[in-house]
């Protein structure tokens, strides 16, 4: 069994199955879980993004969730004026969450540690101040509603499976991009910035740049899921951008494994669930997280993803 495992993640037909599965349960799947799937494999992107930073870069951000919502708002916004295109949303998305990406490292990469984190949190909340004031625009605390659906010329891609398709080969692409980055030079010396930032400044690495690249190709990934993510509830809201939702990413991805990929999607989907369902049967249901968040952190620090890796 583990050596089929093996054998499928290293031709790539696990995406294949995935995909198989989903187009034969087209015919008996719920519209609800549909949705349920789509979020999870979208936001599951953005942690992958984070997982970058963190993980390999040792970059803790609370201003990344900020650059998921701004692609959400910028496509929701340009669709009514531009139509909901797949390839005009996605490259709206990957635009926004790339420029404010940059923003956000001239902003913070000057500092290190606690300041780098309060520089991120700082640059978050001001995108968060334009989208809860911004009424006019981003429809203010309500959020913003009633822009089209996404569609591909004459196509229309709003059905629940459709999105999650869409939604699933989005997550296989961006997967493979960012295991190729962190396993490229600027990668490897990304890891060797973490580790030993002296070492690597004495033999002429320039940080600055290493981690501007790294902040750039985060915030496409983050950019790309948050420019599809409006168009799973036909919904955006400004909770999006707050700096809750930067630290909610750091917990699914340290609840899943923060320095591996597969992680980023079992932490995403376990707390979704846990949100989703548990939610119903008690109001303290954010307790009971931030209980498995602690008892990671003491017994499995490395995630989920490596304790499911070690006992297979």
């Amino acid at each position: 069994m583990n050596k089929l495992n093996t054998c499928l993640l290293r031709t790539g037909l696990w995406p294949a199955l995935s995909c198989l599965v989903l187009l034969s349960s087209y015919f008996w799947g719920d519209a609800f879980l549909w949705r349920f799937g789509t979020e999870a494999l979208l936001i599951g992107c953005a942690v992958l993004s984070i997982n970058l930073l963190i993980g390999y870069g040792g970059l803790v951000s609370l201003g990344h969730g900020a650059v998921f919502g701004f692609a959400a708002y910028a496509t929701a916004v340009s669709s009514q004026y531009w139509g909901a295109s797949l390839p005009l949303m996605l490259l709206v998305g990957i635009v926004a969450g790339t420029l404010l990406s940059i923003l956000m490292a001239l902003i913070s990469l000057r500092s290190s540690e606690l300041f780098f984190m309060v520089a991120t949190l700082v640059a978050g909340q001001l995108i968060w101040e334009v989208a809860f004031r911004w009424r006019d625009v981003t429809g203010g605390a309500d959020g913003l509603r009633g822009f089209p659906r996404l569609s591909l010329g004459d196509l229309p891609l709003s059905a629940p499976y459709t999105l999650m398709i869409l939604a699933l080969v989005l997550a296989v692409i961006c997967w493979l991009l960012l295991r190729s980055f962190s396993r490229a030079p600027i990668g490897l010396a990304l890891t060797g910035l973490r580790d030993q930032p002296l070492r690597m400044a004495a033999l002429g690495y320039q940080a600055w740049r290493i981690r501007l690249y790294t902040f750039m190709i985060a915030g496409a990934v983050a950019g790309a899921a948050g420019g599809l993510y409006p168009f799973a509830n036909q919904y955006v809201s400004p909770q999006q951008v707050h700096w809750s939702f930067s630290a909610t990413l750091i917990i699914m991805g340290v609840i899943g494994g923060i320095r591996t990929w597969r992680g980023a999607f079992i932490g995403a989907t376990f707390y979704l669930f846990a949100q989703t369902y548990l939610s119903s049967y008690t109001d303290r249901w954010q307790l009971l997280v931030g209980l498995i968040f602690v008892l990671t952190v003491l017994f499995m620090p490395n995630g989920l993803a490596e304790r499911r890796k070690r006992s297979s």
